[in-house]
């Protein structure tokens, strides 16, 4: 009989130790993240439940907790018992989640010997991990740190004004954004100066949101980017008014405008995902929450892990924990944020009600991916030996006489979007019946003769 569950970030199986190095790794690393189970019987390759003989229990339960003690440091509490599974007895180590972090192993030292689960696996804190524990021993948050180099003056009437309708240093300083210094001086704090403060960037460096569209499915073809800061609320709306401009597979004319009545993605779970990358990231780790438009997909890299106890194997209960309570709370007086824990299962129901694929949420080293999958239909792709149903020679003949043309022209000529056009464009390259001048805005294209 095999186990249900494979390892993760939370289980792991061992068919036997013949040592306890590996396994002292495990509840170290489990102690410094969510905590963790690991089954002793159980066979890792495979799952298969192989059980332990009553010497190897008797021995492991004798042994284990006094070489846990020994091994690691500060003291790591932990639960040690026997458990029947599919009929086979098995030792099972429950670590709880230390209130002491970091733990190491004593014979590594610190900070070597500081170890953390990544996925099914345990690694070495990095620089950044190490980092996170100091400030988590401090009780303060990140978002709380004061930021000195500027004060209440600096900060934009605009964008106080986008979340209080009366506000002075006082109410800043009450509603959790400033401290007063000794001084007398008003500071605002990271969630302060990342609300309020324009020019956060200089700040709280790659504090903004970057939007990639590429033509092709392993960006080759930049299409365009767009960098998104100056103050989190209008930052929030303009990066979804910028996706939803590019994510529309219907359009009716208003006026003059076209605009778009239908999408790909359902609306709920792009302003979900958008505002959920908001909220949760981690300001403190130097790199943009990352927005990619495939034609087959859109990514969000946001940076940070999965904010514990929410972890890739209770993605789907509702639990709900605040990275950034400030920011949180300012996203939800803006009607932004839904009540806590429906974010995620509003993001995952909007696409399969939609008749799209599940989005997946995938746990990096320090960041955490959410891919959603867009609406496809055969027209949007250009097979590898395409069939145009242009006449190429006349196509060439009208081009030519233009000289250089942009794949807007193009995409005007053959009733395409932008996207379809340069699928097309890059596929007559290949072909070598047209060639690229230039790079980005400037970039023109010709046939060849």
């Amino acid at each position: 009989m095999r186990y249900e569950s494979i390892e993760s970030k939370i289980l792991e199986f061992k068919e036997r130790l013949d040592d306890y190095s590996r396994l002292l790794e495990t509840v170290t690393a489990f102690a410094n993240t969510q905590g963790g189970t690991i089954i002793i019987g159980i066979r890792d390759s495979d799952r298969l439940i192989v059980g332990l003989d009553r010497d190897d229990i008797e021995r492991y339960s004798q042994e284990l907790p006094l070489a846990i003690v020994d091994a690691v440091s500060p003291q790591i509490a932990v639960d040690l018992y026997e458990q029947h599974i599919g009929g086979k007895t098995c030792v099972t180590i429950r670590v709880f989640p230390g209130p002491q972090k970091p733990y190491f192993l004593k014979r590594v030292g610190y900070p070597l010997g500081v170890f953390i689960r990544f996925g099914a696996h345990n690694r070495v804190a990095d620089t950044y991990a190490i980092e996170q524990f100091s400030l988590s021993r401090s009780g303060i948050r990140y978002e709380q740190q004061p930021c000195s180099e500027i004060s209440y003056e600096d900060l934009s009437k605009d964008l106080l004004g986008n979340l209080f309708t009366d506000y002075d240093q006082s109410i800043l300083i009450g509603a959790g954004y400033a401290l007063a210094e000794v001084s007398g001086r008003t500071i605002p704090n990271v969630a302060g100066t990342l609300l309020f403060y324009p020019n956060h960037q200089k700040i709280i460096a790659e504090s903004g949101i970057a939007v990639s569209v590429y033509a092709d499915d392993d960006k080759r073809y930049l299409i365009k980017k767009e960098d998104f800061s100056g103050g989190l609320i209008p930052m929030v709306e303009q990066v979804y008014a910028f996706i939803m401009s590019l994510l529309g597979s219907h359009y009716e004319l208003d006026g003059l405008v076209k605009r778009p009545v239908a999408y790909d993605i359902p609306q709920t779970a792009i302003r979900e995902a958008l505002v959920n990358a908001v909220a949760h990231r981690a300001y403190d780790y130097e790199a943009p929450t990352r927005i990619t438009l495939f034609p087959d997909r859109i990514e969000f890299l946001n940076p940070g892990t999965f904010y514990a106890p929410i972890n890739p194997e209770n993605l789907k209960e509702g639990l709900s924990r605040y990275r950034n309570p400030l920011i949180s709370d300012a996203l939800r007086k803006k009607g932004y944020m839904e009540k806590q824990g429906i974010g995620i299962n509003l993001i995952i129901t909007s696409c399969l009600e939609a008749g799209l694929g599940e989005p997946q949420f995938i746990e990096l080293e320090h960041h955490v991916k959410l891919v959603m999958f867009r609406r496809q239909s055969s027209a949007d792709y250009v097979s590898d030996a395409p069939e145009y149903p242009y006449d190429i020679p006349v196509m060439k003949r009208y081009f030519s006489a233009k000289g250089f043309f942009s794949s807007k022209e193009f995409a005007q000529y053959i009733g395409k979007s932008l996207s379809m056009a340069k699928k097309v464009l890059f596929d007559l390259q290949q072909q070598k019946v047209v060639e690229m001048v230039g790079k980005g805005p400037a970039t023109k294209y010709r046939f060849i003769n």
